[in-house]
């Protein structure tokens, strides 16, 4: 399968796709693909194609028609090629996405470029339009105008971003050539940047005694607004992170963070993958329990790795702990959903917040669940085995055959490292969705934390009230406590408050809360186009409480 490319129409944000492709059958069917991986939820890509033509090596327009959302079928009986071309709408400038601008083009492959299923083991070839001084991010060669992958699995899995505004520079790590891009409105600060990425690198090719490939690119999209987002690929993640003037400051920690998550994802769900996913199947869902290794497990190692290599201290680590647990308790679907069935329907609603209270986080619950493993697998051992050790037999196994496993495997590696039986954990934690807080202290006390619950300093919160960050001068209502004060007394998601007690608020809802917390109180709530008096309660004792680690 052979692509040309054309962005003579980047005003427009439209990029003309040709797909040319020999048709040895009678009927030839296109497929874009349904989801990306990365993002395990069914996505719609094909509502961005505009012009669709479908014509013989002679010019000859071919009859098609469409059979689904994202599939096409071809008459082909008198034809031994087509070319397929189509304008792709370019317009979200995010990590998993597809984006055409005036100084910048960015493709993944794996949202807009239709594929024949029949042929998806063949070697694909792409033309990239690239300026006299523009220069390309991208995990695979660029030679002579294009890029060769050897097949459509890889050409998936291969972004690349195009632009004469790029800045990078490169480091070795084990063998491996690692370079880092920059693009967008950045000051890098480079000693400092290939210092820590080179020691976290390092350490994690160390504990797994290897590299999947012998090269890697950390492409990374400033936006001048604030975003943090990360995609994994095989050779490659795409990050994008803002605002501009906070990447050497206030969010290099977020840099070092989303980076070293993104590189253990290299061996963890690009390498080491569940047997469901094991080939991709991109026409459908590939529907797994596993998320919370995929996700959770990365999460937790993510971190652990900066704090073990020496790029985080021990109050950086101790940040990225507390952030897991505050996420975890104000969380209702925890005790709802287990990580496991959360995990399968990451395909129906996994990235976004969903019906309140219904399933549990296989990046935050999967982390916590890595750390409680991790642990006790340290404790059985006496520290002779990690859950480091788990994880490279897990690629020793599989990651390096490409043989996909399952959740037994899992199980079965820790209890085989760590000679003690993790039913009951599997069914308490994984399966069930048993409350953490008791193995969390034992756990935590085992890694020299101390752990400590106390009523939470917001008044907000001890009426069970958790407000968008974003909505700074509005106190629009993100989550409410089930059973607390807010709850019984009818507030809900998307609510905003507009007084307190007849004082219009003016970003001091927590101020006014903490003043009437011993009083009535009398709210103005506005949802949509209609306005409500609501009665809070004084807090009862089902709030959010703050629960906290210090080493």
């Amino acid at each position: 399968m052979n692509y040309t490319l054309d962005t003579s129409r980047k005003d427009q944000h439209y990029l003309s796709i040709t797909l040319e492709v020999t048709t040895p059958k009678a009927e030839t069917f296109l497929q874009l693909p349904a989801w990306r991986p990365g993002r395990y939820e069914l996505g719609n890509f094909a509502k961005n194609i505009q012009h669709f033509e479908v014509v013989n090596e002679k010019g000859e327009k071919v009859t098609y028609q469409k059979t689904s959302k994202d599939r096409w079928k071809v008459d082909t009986q008198q034809t031994d090629l087509i070319r397929v071309t189509y304008s792709y709408y370019s317009i979200d400038f995010n990590a998993g996405s597809t984006y055409l601008g005036e100084h910048v083009l960015y493709v993944n492959p794996v949202n807009c470029f239709l594929y024949v299923p029949d042929e998806i083991d063949k070697p694909c070839t792409v033309e990239i339009p690239v300026g006299k001084h523009e220069k390309i991010a991208c995990g695979v060669p660029f030679e002579s105008g294009k890029i060769t992958t050897r097949n459509f699995h890889e050409l998936a899995d291969t972004p690349f971003l195009v632009s004469s505004q790029l800045q990078s520079q490169h480091y070795e790590s084990h063998g491996v050539a690692v370079t880092i891009w920059f693009y967008g409105e950045c000051k890098p600060e480079w000693t400092k940047v290939i210092e820590d990425f080179k020691q976290f690198t390092d350490y994690q090719i160390q504990q797994f005694g290897g590299f999947p490939t012998n090269h890697y690119h950390f492409i990374t999209i400033i936006h001048p607004h604030k975003a943090y987002h990360g995609v994994e690929h095989a050779t490659s993640t795409v990050i994008v992170l803002g605002p501009s003037y906070e990447i050497m400051n206030e969010r290099y920690v977020d840099l070092l963070g989303v980076s070293s998550h993104e590189l253990y994802h290299a061996w963890n769900i690009k390498s080491i993958r569940p047997a469901e996913m094991n080939p991709y199947d991109y026409t459908k869902e590939n529907y797994s329990k596993l998320g919370y290794v995929a996700e959770g497990v990365t999460t937790y190692m993510g971190d652990l790795m900066l704090y073990e290599s020496g790029v985080f201290n021990k109050k950086d680590y101790e940040n990225e702990l507390n952030q897991y647990l505050r996420r975890h308790y104000t969380n209702g679907g925890r005790l709802n959903k287990s990580v496991a069935d959360s995990s399968f329907d990451t395909w129906l609603d996994g990235y976004t917040l969903g019906a309140p209270d219904r399933k549990s986080s296989i990046y935050i619950e999967g982390a916590l669940i890595s750390f409680m493993i991790d642990t006790n697998i340290r404790k059985a051992t006496d520290n002779q085995y990690t859950l480091h050790d788990v994880m490279a037999e897990l690629y020793e196994q599989y990651g390096k055959t490409s043989t996909g496993y399952t959740e037994s495997d899992y199980r079965f590696i820790i209890e085989r490292l760590s000679g003690v039986s993790f039913k009951s954990f599997f069914e308490d934690y994984i399966w069930g969705t048993k409350d953490f807080t008791e193995e969390l202290s034992k756990c935590f006390a085992l890694r020299g934390f101390q752990f400590t619950k106390s009523p939470s300093e917001l008044a907000t919160e001890r009426f069970g009230i958790l407000l968008k960050p974003e909505e700074t001068n509005k106190a629009v209502v993100m989550h409410i406590a089930p059973n607390s004060a807010a709850w019984e007394a009818g507030l809900a998601r998307e609510d905003t408050i507009l007084s307190v007690n007849s004082l219009l608020l003016d970003n001091n809802l927590n101020q006014w809360l903490g003043y009437f917390e011993h009083s009535d109180i009398e709210l103005e709530v506005a949802k949509g186009n209609h306005l409500r008096k609501v009665k809070l309660s004084a807090p009862n004792q089902n709030q959010f409480w703050t629960y906290t680690v210090k080493g």
